[in-house]
């Protein structure tokens, strides 16, 4: 897990390169990557999945870039990013606004820093802003449901 941690901090925001299989993830690099081949048909260095480096999806053999890039303009949307979303809302998680990734905040401020370097506010999802977001007081989401505090107020000296 540090290892990870590790060579995601070590490696450029530009570089980086994760594994799209979900039970998967796995953070490769361009440079690990590249070959002298223009196809786009990588293999993840850990569980050994065909994915399109160019479209950062499961392998589309059947379809160009391009014309898979036209059927499926969003390629989140399919029936399990369904299940996940619903399972993030269940469990309260966040979405980053750049890159889409779930987050889940533990402990402490509202302001989330993704992996691909993106920061938003948690309780509202907004990109992160310092001078409105600073003291994370609460907020109420998109449903219109107060969302707790990142700390009790009278730590804020409120």
């Amino acid at each position: 897990m540090w290892e990870q941690m590790i060579k995601e901090d070590s490696t450029p925001l530009n570089e980086r390169v994760y594994c799209p299989f979900q039970s998967c993830s796995y953070l490769m690099s361009k440079t690990e990557l590249s070959s002298s081949d223009e196809y786009a048909l990588r293999r993840c260095f850990k569980c050994d999945g065909s994915f399109c480096l160019h479209c950062k999806v499961p392998w589309h053999s059947a379809l160009s870039c391009n014309k898979y890039k036209k059927l499926y303009p969003n390629p989140q949307v399919d029936e399990d990013f369904a299940k996940l979303k619903s399972m993030a809302k269940r469990k309260g998680w966040r979405q980053c606004g750049k890159c889409k990734h779930m987050i889940e905040r533990s402990i402490g401020c509202n302001m989330m820093r993704c992996r691909c370097g993106y920061e938003f506010c948690y309780a509202c999802g907004k990109q992160w802003n310092s001078s409105s977001h600073y003291q994370c007081h609460p907020h109420i989401d998109q449903l219109g449901n107060k969302v707790p505090q990142a700390f009790p107020v009278w730590l804020l000296g409120l």
